[in-house]
């Protein structure tokens, strides 16, 4: 199937021949498989998993529309990351300064939804870095 996720900014990734798809929604994840049923949904905050020829790709995305139909998906979202582009240590650092206004909200006025927000956008950073982390390491090995 063909799958294209797209910012506000930028083509993220545009293939074809994809063989399987995970991608956060609302309320968990969903797994796409050619012939899926058409459907659209909300996209949530976490990694987008693709197998194309028995390898695997990530994105972190946040926010957006999926459109699926059975030969394509569509992944219009807000805001998107190639694993491979993000930077672990600027990613563990977000996590902390989210987890740490979350830890002083009874003594700052703080906005809780959105230091909730920041924390959940770095929890997916980091997920997506790990798996290409752990995916190139594989990688080397099987070499």
């Amino acid at each position: 199937m063909r799958v294209v996720i797209l910012t506000p900014n930028k083509r993220l990734l545009d293939l074809s021949g994809v063989t399987e798809l995970y991608l956060p929604i609302e309320n968990g994840v969903i797994g796409v498989l050619p012939g899926h049923a058409p459907m659209v949904s909300a996209v949530g905050t976490g990694v987008v998993i693709y197998t194309l020829n028995d390898s695997s790709g990530f994105f972190k995305v946040a926010g957006g529309v999926a459109e699926i139909t059975g030969g394509s998906v569509n992944l219009l979202v807000d805001v998107g990351e190639e694993a491979s582009q993000i930077d672990f240590d600027r990613a563990q650092k977000s996590l902390e300064r989210a987890q740490g206004r979350l830890s002083d909200k009874a003594s700052e006025n703080i906005d809780v939804k959105r230091a909730e927000a920041a924390r959940l956008r770095a929890l997916a950073r980091l997920e997506a870095a790990e798996l290409y982390r752990g995916k190139n390491s594989q990688d080397k090995k099987s070499v």
